[in-house]
């Protein structure tokens, strides 16, 4: 299948609260039936965000069911890669989100205004500890520190499929092959998820068993609420589960039609277990009759969709169209998010002239931050919120006037010693190199364009650009098969994933080889069996600040987008993922106040 890809760089969202936690502890308990998980901690947010113009709760109204729902997700520019989460391709997880489901969710009870407003559910990859649900599964257990005990929720359905199954009810023995596929699959983009992992084996109809080698803390991302874990039946993978057609899980739509570069159509699953409180009234999900995706990669047409209220809801916009669509529409909803989508330049650390910490120090000092918000961010940034993001909380991330003066310094524009760097480094009039970046879309392009210009200015450096369509790209990264330098867009997901896949060096996402054996010691021993999540989160606070002062990757800043929804788009307050890229089950909680928009646009 030939995809057409668009890479949303600046506004892959990120929370925008600041979080801090309150430690408990990680120590595996006798007993666990609901979240807070046992490695997990309560987090006690300190700021949230709010969307604008809507910054408070709306009035509550009667939901109505029925309608077509059509969202440009965060990703409506990019195709399906894979259908099958045991290809382990992050981009399993949008697209099956609406029919494939997970043991642990974020609690929908937390999401922003329209429930307790602790967190906004905006972030790409990542749900704190605390504010996680049971799902699939409706308890867990430690009874030691080898064993997990998964308790499977009774009387949930697959869907029916024609040609494929028949509805029936999911067992343990459903969970148990999705997961022992999915820890046997040869294709693993992280490695280094499952090696705790002994075997996953179902006890009775709704008791999964997994058995660790050793105590790993983290051990709810790659079984539970990670990338790549859903669950699937037998008969998926038998009937061919890479054919969209056999596509089928539990969830609250059923894939009905794919057309490649045009749409991916959902219809309501009359059978779905999954309910929802509004107002201390319980309803059934979801509420819409169909859900809509389309397929659009160029970045005026989504807009044109939204201005023209082709689509509801547009979970992705650039900064640099806030002012005409506030001109244009100023009725649409608008909420602001902070993309954790890091930008890094990565450069091979075992290639000349890169080994050398100096040059690196150097191209780092001679790149003007500020002014790359400034103008590619129109003044909305950050410059610092990777690899840990600063809605984290300071349990975890270190803020730029915390950091060690040699780490701090790596962030100001100090072109003088940059000079002095590279001449020390035997490099006074600069070198020449190549830089791999996506040529799909424009963000990347415009980011090196500016970076690359500072360098040649300030140190003579001059970096030719190797553009590449987004699978050569990825596929670029996967085989070390570029020459020098890579810019890299990574997002920040959970804590130990994000420190995993940057700096392990047997990991797809480590482009500049980092192998540190400091670094590789506070992460993959000390923070993964600590006992407590208090210890954990020193060890990877140590680990991280490690990995930024090391220059393992230039850091460049990270923007703010924004999503936007019409105003009869209900019961939606700027969430977008529920646990990692997992927007489905979002959408089935919106309801659509159907005459508002007919008044407004027109019956659809």
């Amino acid at each position: 299948m030939k995809s057409r890809l668009f890479l949303v760089c600046c506004t892959l969202a990120a929370t925008l609260i600041m979080m801090s936690c309150n430690p408990e502890p990680a120590a595996p308990p006798t007993q666990q039936t609901s979240t807070p998980q046992p490695t997990s901690t309560t987090v006690q947010p300190t700021q949230t965000a709010q969307p604008t113009p809507t910054a408070t709760k709306p009035a509550i109204q009667e939901p109505k069911y029925g309608g077509t729902l059509t969202v440009l997700h965060a990703h409506a520019g990019l195709e399906p890669q894979t259908w099958d989460p045991g290809e382990s391709n992050w981009i399993v997880d949008p697209f099956t989100s609406p029919f494939l489901e997970k043991l642990v969710i974020g609690d929908f009870t937390k999401y922003g205004p329209g429930g307790t407003n602790q967190f906004p559910f905006t972030d790409m990859e990542f749900v704190p500890y605390g504010l996680r649900s049971p799902h699939l599964a409706e308890s867990w257990e430690l009874p030691d520190n080898l064993n997990i005990i998964y308790h499977i929720r009774k009387g949930i359905m697959f869907a029916n499929k024609p040609g494929v199954m028949a509805s029936r009810e999911m067992t343990a023995n459903d969970v148990a092959f999705a997961l022992d596929r999915l820890i046997k699959a040869p294709k693993q983009v992280a490695q280094g998820y499952y090696k705790y992992i002994e075997s996953v084996t179902a006890r009775d109809k709704s008791t999964v068993v997994v058995k660790m080698k050793q105590y790993d803390s983290n051990w709810s991302l790659p079984l539970s609420w990670g990338y790549f874990t859903e669950i699937y039946p037998q008969e998926v993978v038998t009937a061919g589960i890479s054919n969209w057609k056999n596509a089928n899980g539990t969830g609250p739509f059923i894939l009905k039609d794919y057309v490649s570069g045009s749409s991916l159509t959902f219809e309501r699953n009359p059978n779905y277990w999954g309910k929802t409180t509004i107002d201390g009234k319980e309803y059934q999900l979801p509420f819409v009759n169909r859900l809509s995706w389309p397929i659009i990669v160029d970045e005026s047409t989504r807009l044109t969709a939204l201005r023209t209220g082709k689509v509801d809801i547009n979970e992705s916009v650039r900064v640099i169209y806030k002012k005409t669509l506030e001109e244009t529409n100023p009725t649409l909803l608008r909420h602001q998010v902070l993309s954790t989508t890091g930008a890094v330049l990565s450069m091979r650390l075992d290639t000349k002239p890169f080994d050398d910490v100096r040059v690196r120090r150097a191209l780092s000092m001679a790149i003007d931050r500020q002014a790359i918000i400034n103008s590619l961010m129109l003044g909305e940034g950050e410059i610092l919120t990777f690899p840990f993001s600063k809605a984290w909380g300071n349990d975890l991330f270190t803020p730029m006037d915390q950091l060690p003066q040699s780490a701090k310094e790596l962030f100001d524009y100090n072109p003088q010693k940059a000079k002095q760097l590279m001449t020390e480094a035997g490099y006074p009039n600069g070198f020449a190199s190549e830089l791999v970046i996506s040529s799909t879309g424009t963000y990347q392009n415009d980011l090196a364009s500016l970076v690359l210009s500072m360098w040649d200015k300030e140190l003579g450096v001059k970096v030719s650009l190797r553009p590449a369509d987004y699978a050569t790209y990825l596929s670029i990264m996967y085989g070390k098969t570029f020459k020098q330098m890579y810019l890299m867009s990574k997002g920040n997901g959970d804590p130990f994933a994000v420190l995993m896949v940057i700096g392990l060096p047997d990991q797809y996402w480590n482009p500049s080889l980092y192998n540190d054996p400091v670094f590789t010691d506070l992460f993959d021993i000390k923070a993964r069996s600590a006992t407590t999540m208090t210890g954990a989160y020193k060890f990877l606070k140590e680990a991280n600040v490690r990995w930024i002062d090391q220059l393992a990757g230039v850091i460049l800043p990270s923007g703010y987008g924004y999503s936007y929804a019409w105003p009869w788009v209900k019961n939606w307050y700027g969430e977008i993922n529920s646990n990692t890229r997992q927007p489905g089950l979002i959408h089935a909680k919106v309801w659509l106040d159907q005459d508002l928009r007919e008044k407004t646009v027109g019956k659809r």
